[in-house]
């Protein structure tokens, strides 16, 4: 009688650590969490203190979606926990929802920045800004892109390499259409974008590097990249060498069906 004097009722257990009663005894039921102490004559079901923590780990681990039958396997018949395992495992899953919620968070910084550039500038205004060297994995499109439809580019896009290493640092890559006008003609791609330490490797896609520079750019409903150098012309003027990129952007209020692309032109 005197052991359960040193320890708490489980109201007492429910009430320090916001668990249920209910949950308290279906952790004793699937073993994950047995009492202290169970009196013979009553029943009522006691804990000690350090039990708490152990509530604790429970209740994240149903946070972060882990089922309570796997937590079974780390308790003995007895009872016993083997608690290196049992945070061991809870450690990894934390990093990886760690890891998934900054990857969601950089991908929202994505939008924002999409959106916040559709904001400052309206349809077919013509704007500069700066853009950084990036590399593109590109394909070679025979056909004109105004002949283009989506599905036909979406198979493309599926055949390309998709950069993990890039994706996890960044959340999203982008792609589009990549139109290289010389002299001598005009060759066009599909593209998307690559880590600037990607290691892949593949003889069907040509790695290209974009140049940093000030772009001329225009934002467009329709799909415009075959009309650039009319769009673009008194900024191409007297230029025998210049590169059109066409990409979506997502404005505040997206239409799936009908996404603004933005026109990116760099002549020299």
């Amino acid at each position: 009688m005197k052991e359960k004097e040193k320890l708490l009722s489980i109201g007492e257990m429910s009430k320090l650590t916001g668990t249920g009663i209910k949950a308290l005894r279906h952790y004793e039921k699937i073993n994950i969490l047995k009492p202290a102490y169970v009196d013979p004559q009553t029943g009522y079901r006691y804990y000690r203190f350090n039990q708490a923590y152990i509530l604790e780990l429970i209740r994240f681990a149903v946070e972060l979606d882990i089922p309570l039958k796997e937590l079974t396997k780390y308790v003995d018949e007895k009872g016993n926990l083997d608690f290196e395992a049992f945070v061991a495992r809870g450690n990894k899953v934390v990093r990886e929802k760690m890891k998934t919620l900054e990857q969601a968070l950089r991908l929202f910084d994505y939008f924002d920045e999409k959106m916040a550039l559709q904001k400052e500038y309206s349809l077919k205004q013509i704007y500069t800004r700066r853009l950084p060297s990036k590399i593109f994995y590109t394909i070679p499109y025979k056909k004109s892109f105004s002949e283009a439809d989506s599905y036909e580019i979406s198979k493309l896009f599926l055949d390309m390499p998709h950069d993990e290493e890039y994706e996890s640092e960044v959340g999203w890559v982008e792609y589009g259409f990549l139109a290289e006008h010389t002299p001598r003609g005009v060759k066009r791609y599909v593209y998307v974008e690559a880590a600037q330490n990607g290691l892949f490797e593949n003889p069907a896609f040509q790695r290209k590097i974009i140049p940093a520079g000030k772009y001329s750019c225009r934002q467009d409903d329709k799909n415009q990249i075959e009309k650039a150098p009319d769009i673009f012309k008194d900024y191409i003027a007297g230029r025998d060498n210049f590169i059109v990129i066409e990409t979506e952007i997502y404005f505040c209020n997206f239409n799936i069906n009908n996404p603004v692309n933005e026109l990116r032109v760099l002549a020299w």
